[in-house]
């Protein structure tokens, strides 16, 4: 679709200043910030944790908390400013005329209504003219339109019933119920995996041809910004640092900091190279098998199977209809190596991983770590399993204690995990906090007060300070920006080194499994599909479904 720059602007933002106000001090947020988005355009903000992204999504919505003052500017949304605006008439644009879609689709979702009741709501609320029965039709339409299949069996399910991918769908399904003429997308694809992210991202595009949305893009993925946005704005520190179409931006980039941006993504290798190792670790890159492992294994799981039945139907094996979570499902993990887990959503990836971290239990299958058997049916603490593994999970808002200080919090790790005395814990607090890049000052803060990525750093801190044999890290850098991921993968891989720990790392970024992991296991519908060493998995492998994952990542960002 050719995007309409022959009107006025959709949306225009001139000169937008923001400040944070908190008792007697005032901290800058954002500073002469101007740009146009046109009809049907697809417009890329992107930058570090803390550029004020966010910030201008919210300031666009209303949705700014009081402390956050104007200072200059304005934001006119079809010839009008927003600010002069009326309560009640803001009001009526949020959510008809200007949408959002959240990074969190967990959080956007009530898991007490079904999916469908959810939209239909939606509906209602934003159309009072229509019917329940045309309300419940256009809630069917919406979930075809994004893509859900049997929208009309699924309309009754519940979010918890759908991978990430398809409550990502649905949460798009929202934003759509009232024809609006933005969407304001923060980070919506962020915790997909390659080939769900670029099915989310061709549907943004298809639906932005079809209805001539515009779409505010804002993430810190280059590669989502090189697949489908018009133009890019580079932000820094509250600052528009760059603007231009996106293809000048990714070609040739004027300021050093979007240089910088470009130049850390990480870079998927599909040609053949020299054998990687890690931490010890042999494994013959041509091996498709575990056969090709030459050192003593420090955990190996055998015939893990766990299976979820869809709501209404009886529990067991071989029923019509079932849908299993793992089948027979096996790794092996030598000492002080990462290996890597990768697979759609809903493969069965982070259920796997939370078995091996005894948070979930399975029917049948057996842990062995260094020739001590675990029963994966018992809980964690029951078989003792927990003591020995940490895990870091995906969410970090969710994984962490909402009333504890950070201090708190990796104090207490420290206590689960080492049995330190706090005069030794405070000091090894601190120097994690240093070695992550995280201020001291932070400690005193609760998890609300700090960045996505503030809070999945210190869920890191967390599971080193307990000293584990084994952690298994579900997503760890999914809310990280490129920069900050270079330095965390650099972090893991030394500490690994250094302590002879052994890391499950699940991931859907399949550059960052290839940097991190000497070897690959490729989960599908449950299954192992695909393993073998990194090289072998990246650039030899002829495995149909492991070659549809590599082709689904951005291209630019393939060598």
């Amino acid at each position: 679709m050719t995007v309409d720059h022959t009107n006025a602007p959709l949306l225009r933002v001139e000169n937008l200043g923001l400040r944070h106000v908190s008792g007697a001090s005032s901290t800058p947020i954002l500073s002469q910030v101007s740009f146009d988005l046109g009809r049907g355009e697809i417009l890329g903000i992107i930058g570090e944790s803390g550029a004020g992204k966010s910030t201008i999504g919210n300031a666009i919505l209303g949705l700014l908390a009081p402390e956050f003052q104007q200072t200059s500017g304005t934001v006119s949304f079809g010839g009008k400013a927003m600010d002069r605006m009326t309560a009640e008439e803001r009001a009526a644009l949020r959510g008809k005329r200007i949408a959002a879609v959240f990074q969190d689709h967990t959080a956007s979702l009530d898991p007490l209504m079904s999916v469908g009741a959810q939209i239909e709501e939606t509906c209602l609320a934003l159309d009072t003219r229509l019917s329940r029965h045309q309300a419940r039709a256009r809630s069917i339409d919406l979930l075809a339109r994004v893509g859900i299949a049997e929208p009309e069996r699924r309309y009754g399910n519940y979010p918890h019933q759908f991978s990430g991918g398809q409550r990502q769908r649905i949460v798009i399904a929202i934003a759509l119920a009232g024809a609006p003429d933005i969407i304001i997308a923060d980070e919506p694809t962020s915790a997909l995996d390659a080939s769900v992210q670029k099915q989310v991202l061709d549907l943004i595009r298809d639906l932005v041809d079809e209805t001539g949305v515009s779409v505010i893009l804002i993430t810190h993925d280059m590669g989502v910004i090189s697949e489908i946005t018009d133009r890019v704005l580079v932000m820094r520190k509250g600052k528009v640092v760059e603007a231009d179409r996106t293809s000048v931006i990714l070609d040739q980039p004027a300021h050093a900091y979007t240089k910088k941006l470009l130049a850390a993504v990480p870079r998927l290798r599909v040609t053949t190279g020299p054998p990687q190792t890690d931490g010890g670790s042999e494994i013959a890159a041509d091996a498709p098998s575990g056969e090709g492992l030459r050192v003593p294994m420090h955990l190996v799981a055998e015939g893990v199977s766990k299976q979820f039945a869809p709501r209404g139907l009886v529990w067991g094996f071989g029923r019509r209809g079932e849908s299993f979570g793992l089948r027979d499902v096996g790794i092996r993990l030598p000492r002080g190596t990462i290996t890597g887990i990768v697979g759609e959503s809903g493969s069965g990836k982070t259920t796997f991983g939370r078995i091996l971290a005894g948070l979930d239990t399975a029917p049948s299958g057996r842990i062995i770590i260094d020739d001590q058997a675990y029963d994966v049916a018992r809980s964690g603490r029951r078989s003792g399993l927990l003591g020995r593994v940490q895990m870091i999970f995906q969410d970090p808002s969710v994984s962490l204690n909402p009333r504890m200080t950070i201090e708190e919090t990796l104090e207490e790790s420290i206590r689960f995990g080492a049995s330190a005395r706090r005069q030794d814990s405070q000091a090894n607090v601190a120097s994690m906090m240093d070695r992550l890049g995280l201020a001291r000052n932070l400690l005193a803060r609760h998890p609300h007060q700090l960045s996505g990525g503030q809070k999945q750093r210190v869920c890191i801190a967390r599971a080193l300070l307990a000293e584990p044999e084994l952690i298994v890290a579900d997503e760890p850098t999914s809310a990280l920006d490129v920069s900050v991921q270079a330095e965390i993968v650099t972090l893991l891989k030394e500490t690994i080194a250094e302590r002879a720990i052994t890391m499950v790392f699940i991931s859907h970024d399949l550059a960052i499994v290839q940097a991190m992991c000497s070897a690959v296991y490729i989960f599908k519908d449950g299954r192992v599909e695909d393993f073998g060493s990194s090289d072998f998995i990246f650039a030899r492998s002829d495995n149909s479904y492991t070659r549809t994952l590599i082709e689904a990542r951005p291209q630019r960002f393939t060598c």
